[in-house]
C-alpha cells in the first residue's frame, strides 16, 4: 500500500516511565530535530512516568522542530491526557520510537500500536519482550549456538535458605553480576566480589524486582554492534573502554569512559562479532535494527551479553556511530530506520531522500 501524502505523519514518542525515560527524552529529541520539516510532519509525543502522555496540537514549525529539546521547559502549545486514547492524537502514518527501557521496548507500546493499526519503527511486540528479558535472550542464545556465560535467577524465596544460595551461586565464576533482567542504561546492577556481596546485593534488587539475574564474570573487553537491515555494509564494533570496573550509568552518559569506533579487533574478531550480532538480530524475531553487547575474553571469543531491541539514538550513541562509520550521518540514519520499518508493514512512500 502507498502512503499519497507529501509529508509523512510521524508521531516522535520519547520518556516513558522507566528508569531510562531521560535518555529516552535525549534520544527523541535527537530524532525530531533529525528529520526534515519539508518532509516530515512531526509531532513529539513525551510520555510521564505516571502516563500522562503530551503531544503538540499540530505538527511542529520548522524552527520549533530544529530546536525541539524535550529536555527542557518550552512554550510550545501542548495537549494532554492521561492515558489517552491513540485516536486523539494527531493524524500519524508512524511512530518513531525513542523509548528505551519498560513499556517502550518490552513489547507494550508495540502491542498498543499494534491495537490501533499504527506502523512503529523496529521490533514487534514478541521480538521486543523477548530481547528485554535478559533470561529468556540467553536461553535463545544458547538455543542457537551464540555463546554467552553462565547465569542463575535469584528470587524471594531463596534468600530463605543462605546455605543453599551460596551453593547455588558457586557454580558461577566468581565475581558476579547481579541484574535486574528487564532493566537497561547498566541501571539496577552491581558487581559482587564474594557471597556477602552478592546477598546484600541481592536483596536490595529484590526489593523492587520479582526475580534477579546473576551472571558469571568474563574477563575481556566489552563491546557493542548493531544490526541494521538494509545497511549498505556491515557495522562495524564498538569498544567501551570505562575508566572504572564495568560501564555503568555513570560512564555511558556522563562521559566516564571512552569509546573506539570501528573498535581495533583482529578482523576475525570484527567478522564473527558480526556474524554472531546478525544471528542474535534473527534468533530473537527482531527487525530493522538492533544492537548486541559482548564481552570479548582474552582468546578472542566473544560472549553476548544481551540485545537491545530499541537501541539509544542520541546522536553520539553507539549505533549511530557505528552508522556514521560506513558513510551513513544521524538523519540519514534516522530516515533509513523509518523508510525500512514502513517497509515491514508493507506501506510505501515517494518521499525518502535515500
Amino acid at each position: 500500500m502507498k502512503i499519497e501524502s507529501k509529508r509523512l505523519n510521524v508521531w516522535v514518542l520519547m520518556g516513558g516511565p522507566s528508569s531510562e525515560s531521560e535518555v529516552s527524552k535525549v534520544s527523541g529529541s535527537g530524532m525530531v530535530r533529525a528529520l526534515d520539516p519539508e518532509r516530515f510532519a512531526v509531532v513529539p509525543v513525551v510520555i510521564s512516568k505516571t502516563f500522562e502522555w503530551k503531544w503538540t496540537e499540530k505538527p511542529l514549525a520548522p524552527a520549533e522542530q530544529k530546536a525541539f529539546d524535550a529536555t527542557k521547559p518550552d512554550s510550545l502549545a501542548w495537549e494532554s491526557a492521561m492515558r489517552p486514547s491513540l485516536l486523539d492524537l494527531p493524524k500519524c502514518d508512524v511512530a518513531l520510537l525513542g523509548l528505551h527501557g519498560r513499556f517502550g521496548e518490552d513489547g507494550t507500546v508495540q502491542a498498543l500500536l499494534d491495537y490501533y493499526e499504527i506502523p512503529y519503527t523496529g521490533s514487534g511486540r514478541l521480538a521486543s519482550s523477548l530481547g528485554m528479558n535478559k533470561i529468556k535472550s540467553k536461553e535463545i542464545y544458547r538455543q542457537n549456538g551464540i555463546p554467552t556465560s553462565d547465569w542463575v535467577t535469584i528470587s524471594a524465596a531463596d534468600l530463605a535458605d543462605e546455605v543453599a544460595l551460596r551453593q547455588k551461586l558457586d557454580v558461577l565464576p566468581w565475581p558476579l553480576f547481579l541484574k535486574d533482567p528487564e532493566g537497561g542504561s547498566s541501571i539496577d546492577m552491581g558487581k559482587a566480589d564474594d557471597f556477602a556481596q552478592a546477598l546484600k546485593l541481592a536483596k536490595r534488587l529484590l526489593e523492587k524486582f520479582p526475580v534477579v539475574l546473576a551472571e558469571g564474570y568474563v574477563k575481556g573487553r566489552e563491546c557493542s554492534i548493531g544490526a541494521l537491515e538494509g545497511s549498505p555494509k556491515p557495522l562495524p564494533p564498538t569498544e567501551i573502554i570505562p575508566k572504572g570496573e564495568y560501564f555503568d550509568y555513570e560512564a555511558k552518559y556522563n562521559g566516564y569512559g571512552r569509546e573506539v569506533t570501528p573498535a581495533e579487533f583482529a578482523p576475525e574478531v570484527t567478522a564473527e562479532l558480526q556474524f554472531l550480532t546478525l544471528k542474535a538480530h534473527r534468533a530473537l524475531g527482531c527487525s530493522v535494527y538492533s544492537r548486541t553487547d559482548f564481552i570479548v575474553d582474552a582468546l578472542g571469543k566473544p560472549w553476548a551479553l544481551e540485545t537491545n531491541t530499541l537501541p539509544g539514538m542520541t546522536p553520539t550513541s553507539l549505533l549511530p556511530q557505528q552508522a556514521a562509520s560506513v558513510g551513513m550521518g544521524y538523519s540519514a540514519l534516522v530516515e533509513h530506520v523509518l523508510k525500512t520499518s514502513l517497509a515491514r508493514f508493507g506501506l510505501e512512500w515517494d518521499g525518502w531522500s535515500c
